[in-house]
C-alpha cells in the first residue's frame, strides 16, 4: 500500500509539473520576451473613395468595396517588460475599388511597409497601431471586360494610419483585425488629367511566429 501511494504521489507531481507552462509558454502570447520573426496571410476589403480627392468633385462619386489579399513576413522585438513591442512588416498587399457609375475597377498591388507599435493588454489579446506605407508595384483598370495597365499612370506612393486587434490562439498562431485609413491622396492620369482617391482598408489575417 505504501508504495502504491507513493507511486501515485510521483504520478502526480510528474503531471502537474508536465500541466505547468514554462516561461516561454506564459508569455508567447501578446507580451513575448524575445525577438519573434513570424509570417501572415490575410484577405484586404478596400475602397478607392474618390470623394476625398483634391479638388473634391463636384457631383459625389459612388464606390464600392473590393476583395483583395495580403501575405508577407513580420518581425518582433519587445521594448522592456511590460508587454510592449514593436512590429515591422513586410506585405505583398493588394487593393483596389469599384467606381459604380461607369463599372470601372481598380486594382493595385504594393509592397506595404506597416511599422507598428504593439501593446499587449492581457495573455492572449494585443492592440496595435502605427503608420504604413505603400510603394507601387502594379496597378491595372479594367472597364466593360477590357483591362489595362496604369502602373506609369498612378501615384507610386500611399500612406496610411493603421490600428487593430490581434488574438492569440496557441503558442504560435494568432489572428489580427485592423483598419487602414489612407493620409495621402494618389493621381491617377496624366498631369493635365488626375483625378485623385484616399484609400481606405480592413484587413483580416491569420499570423504564424517562428
Amino acid at each position: 500500500m505504501k508504495q502504491l501511494l507513493l507511486t501515485v504521489f510521483f504520478c502526480s507531481a510528474a503531471s502537474a509539473a508536465v500541466a505547468q507552462p514554462t516561461a516561454e509558454q506564459a508569455n508567447y502570447y501578446a507580451r513575448p520576451t524575445k525577438v519573434r520573426f513570424g509570417a501572415k496571410v490575410g484577405l484586404n476589403l478596400s475602397n478607392t473613395d474618390f470623394n476625398r480627392g483634391f479638388p473634391a468633385p463636384a457631383v459625389p462619386v459612388e464606390t464600392s468595396w473590393r476583395p483583395g489579399f495580403a501575405a508577407g513576413f513580420t518581425l518582433q522585438v519587445p521594448v522592456g517588460q511590460r508587454g510592449l513591442s514593436v512590429q515591422q512588416e513586410y506585405l505583398f498587399s493588394q487593393l483596389g475599388g469599384r467606381v459604380s457609375a461607369t463599372g470601372t475597377t481598380y486594382t493595385l498591388r504594393y509592397l506595404s511597409l506597416p511599422l507598428l507599435l504593439k501593446y499587449g493588454v492581457s495573455r492572449r489579446l494585443a492592440v496595435l497601431a502605427g503608420p504604413q506605407a505603400d510603394l507601387l508595384i502594379q496597378a491595372n483598370q479594367q472597364v466593360g471586360g477590357t483591362t489595362t495597365d496604369i502602373t506609369h499612370d498612378t501615384e507610386e506612393r500611399s500612406v496610411g494610419a493603421t490600428a487593430g486587434l490581434e488574438y492569440f490562439l496557441g503558442p504560435r498562431l494568432s489572428v489580427t483585425a485592423r483598419y487602414v485609413h489612407g493620409l495621402n491622396h494618389v493621381g491617377l492620369g496624366q498631369r493635365s488629367a488626375v483625378t485623385e482617391f484616399k484609400f481606405e482598408a480592413v484587413q483580416l489575417s491569420a499570423d504564424v511566429k517562428f
